[in-house]
């Protein structure tokens, strides 16, 4: 039954063109606001949907064995993510600001993508079915977390535009994108649930200790953490802490053990993004984790 699940959510995806540049209605009422407050946000957006190219690469490297669906939802969703990128470059030279060349957004590759050597290495062990196995479930849950802090990230922005007046850039751009992000985020959430189903306690154990040690912030990777940081506390603000709580709790859905939360691993990850909150203790919350 979930297989055909996932086999319907990709058909939606594959029905759900890649957004035309020409759809995106760049007027611009406010540029000096833009530029001023988003300049650095649209440039780190550009470049975390650009980077997909390399993902993809990066899982393919990793998990040799990916099936029939697995393939469909990585041309659709690629292929998304670089129309997204397709629009911040194009809204960035509606502003004025730096070349997408010079700047974050790098335009897309001539050529194939290398994997980096980290997968290309892991995916020696994908030899062990067993491994392999654990590895796509660390990839299908590090993706449901990234397209949830994705989504929220582009709800506070789309908030902010439309508090500057920016009404066409919410309609046009960031109401559609966080439409196809949202249907990532149901086939990852899915795809991860289904997968852990047939996986032991260790294997769901070992892919728990591999997130919980080398998760990072989307786009940290791609563009340094301290651009991370700014760029996030730009978008969501005062409602941080509610962003990182619901990743995690992604996070707790399709990795935990039932028994006891997940650590702020998160909120951890995010604070080595945010120099100044290094080290201070952490705000109280309710129900805290150990």
């Amino acid at each position: 039954m979930r297989s055909q699940e996932l086999e319907a959510r990709i058909g939606r995806l594959e029905g759900d063109p890649p957004l035309p540049l020409g759809s995106a209605d760049l007027t611009v009422r406010h540029p000096e606001p833009l530029r001023a407050a988003f300049g650095e946000i649209f440039a780190y957006i550009a470049a975390v949907e650009r980077a997909v190219t390399r993902n993809v690469a990066d899982v393919n490297a990793l998990l040799p064995d990916l099936d029939r669906l697995d393939h469909r939802f990585l041309a659709a969703w690629s292929a998304h993510e670089l129309a997204h990128a397709d629009i911040f470059d194009a809204l960035r030279s509606v502003l004025g600001l730096d070349d997408p060349a010079t700047g974050a957004g790098s335009g897309r590759p001539a050529g194939p993508v290398r994997p980096r050597l980290s997968f290309r290495l892991s995916g020696v062990l994908s030899a062990n079915r067993w491994l392999q196995d654990v590895f796509k479930l660390v990839y299908l849950s590090r993706g449901a977390m990234h397209e949830h802090m994705t989504f929220d990230c582009y709800r506070h922005l789309g908030a902010q535009l439309a508090a500057l007046g920016e009404e066409p850039l919410v309609r046009t751009v960031t109401d559609p994108i966080r439409r196809q992000e949202a249907a990532h985020l149901g086939y990852y959430r899915l795809a991860a649930a289904t997968h852990r189903r047939g996986l032991s306690a260790a294997q769901v154990g070992l892919a728990r200790r591999i997130t919980l040690l080398t998760y990072e912030p989307v786009g940290a990777g791609e563009c340094g953490r301290e651009p991370a940081g700014r760029v996030f506390t730009g978008l969501a603000g005062e409602h941080m802490d509610q962003v990182l709580d619901a990743v995690e709790m992604v996070a707790d859905e399709l990795l935990g053990d039932g028994v006891r939360p997940l650590p702020h691993f998160v909120h951890a990850a995010m604070d080595g993004c945010l120099p100044r909150r290094a080290g201070q203790p952490a705000p109280a919350r309710a129900g805290a984790r150990v």
